[in-house]
């Protein structure tokens, strides 16, 4: 391992270390990879379908505050906000929760898992609540949800989020993801395991303490949690049913890695295409520091940062049915 790259080092080799690993990951040259991880990102929108007042009604108050949208393709009832947040985020539309506010690639675990009425769901690392919502807005309110996280302290945001924005029939849970299949009673038809990481994909590197941090020896350490809270996850899926990994992070250690070994140890897994539109989307990696992936991870979603999406990384797993 290079120097500065586990848990000590200099700032200035930390960031070099970090920008090979970036330049490798995005096919791209180091100058360019610093540029697309240096984006300040802007806000979207979500228009909450739990809410008692219509789409329309909803862009008619959004337009008299004066909130400029641009509608994302990809995601029904969602907006690019191209005017200032501050107006939204302080009005009676996002306190009453008529609307979410997000990041744009914070959409797509739900849009790719597909919910529907009369499932019974499990969110992973559910805090702050933001995919449990639109989990239920997806499945019209009907879903049957478990939505646990590990930490104690972000469990007040979010009953305080699912509350606000409608979420009926959701029930809160606090335990460690790596042993959820020991606390929580399955099956479940889906599962949303938002993997806890090293959130590479939400860095700025304009900051200059952006990577204070960060190392590769934490990026390694997280990947071995998330094989455990996938192990641990996959056990409470029912046969036929789907799982959703995702994380906002790049390493593949924490991505493709985790899944790919879930694949090996796990005939009864696959990945599944996800049908979705997005700009600036490839897919998974084949390899890594000479190391193969399953090959079909290339039908898993990378995102590489842009204005309005941070980074972020999805496969669908759906389990045979024995």
């Amino acid at each position: 391992m290079a120097k500065g790259a586990g848990k000590g080092g200099g700032g200035d080799n930390r960031r070099q270390v970090y920008l090979s690993r970036l330049s490798k990951i995005f096919g791209v040259r180091e100058n360019l990879a610093e540029r697309m991880a240096s984006v300040r990102l802007r806000s979207s929108i979500r228009i909450n379908a739990l809410s008692p007042l219509t789409p329309n009604e909803i862009l008619a108050r959004l337009d008299d505050l004066g909130a400029e949208l641009q509608p994302i393709p990809w995601c029904p009832g969602a907006y690019h906000l191209l005017s200032d947040k501050s107006a939204v985020a302080e009005s009676d539309l996002f306190q009453d929760g008529h609307v979410y506010i997000q990041n744009a690639s914070s959409l797509i675990p739900a849009l790719a898992m597909g919910p529907q009425a009369g499932e019974r769901i499990l969110d992973v690392c559910a805090a702050p609540g933001g995919k449990t919502a639109h989990i239920q807005a997806l499945a019209g309110g009907g879903a049957s949800i478990v939505a646990n996280d590990a930490m104690q302290p972000r469990l007040q945001k979010l009953e305080e989020v699912l509350t606000t924005f409608r979420v009926g029939n959701a029930e809160i849970t606090n335990f460690e993801g790596q042993f959820i299949d020991r606390h929580v009673d399955g099956p479940f038809d889906r599962i949303l395991l938002d993997a806890q990481c090293s959130g590479e994909g939400m860095l700025d590197l304009s900051h200059p303490n952006a990577l204070r941090f960060w190392s590769v020896d934490r990026v390694i350490k997280m990947s071995y949690l998330q094989q455990k809270m996938l192990t641990a996850a996959w056990k409470l899926l029912k046969p036929g049913g789907v799982l959703i990994y995702s994380t906002c992070t790049f390493g593949p250690e924490e991505n493709e890695g985790p899944v790919s070994r879930h694949l090996k140890h796990h005939v009864d897994a696959a990945v599944e295409p996800i049908d979705l539109d997005i700009p600036g989307r490839r897919p998974g990696l084949k390899s890594w520091d000479g190391a193969p992936f399953d090959p079909s991870l290339k039908d898993a979603v990378r995102v590489l940062p842009s204005e309005f999406l941070e980074g972020f990384f999805v496969c669908r797993l759906r389990k045979a049915v024995s």
